[in-house]
């Protein structure tokens, strides 16, 4: 994506095949057109990647090399996005 991501953070997630979290946070995302890259969880950089940062859930998700919780993100168990903290945790 060729905008600047807010406050200068890089954002990368890798989501896994057929997750319904990656798919509530990836469509966050692509909502507010927060500039992201990313990586398939069951590739090989996603996999070199999901190792380095021991992701103990999908997706996986890295601000500016830092590991975060997926579940840092959602209200759970209705999987929705928590707007508050994902504004917080991606820089809006």
């Amino acid at each position: 994506m060729s905008r600047v991501p807010p406050a200068g953070k890089e954002i990368i997630i890798l989501p896994a095949p057929r997750c319904r979290r990656s798919k509530k946070i990836l469509a966050y995302l692509q909502e507010r057109g927060l500039p992201f890259r990313q990586v398939a969880l069951d590739s090989p950089e996603g996999q070199e990647l999901a190792a380095r940062y021991d992701f103990r859930a999908s997706p996986g998700i890295l601000v500016d090399g830092v590991s975060v919780n997926p579940y840092d993100l959602l209200i759970m168990p209705a999987c929705r996005v928590n707007a508050a903290r994902a504004s917080q945790i991606f820089g809006e």
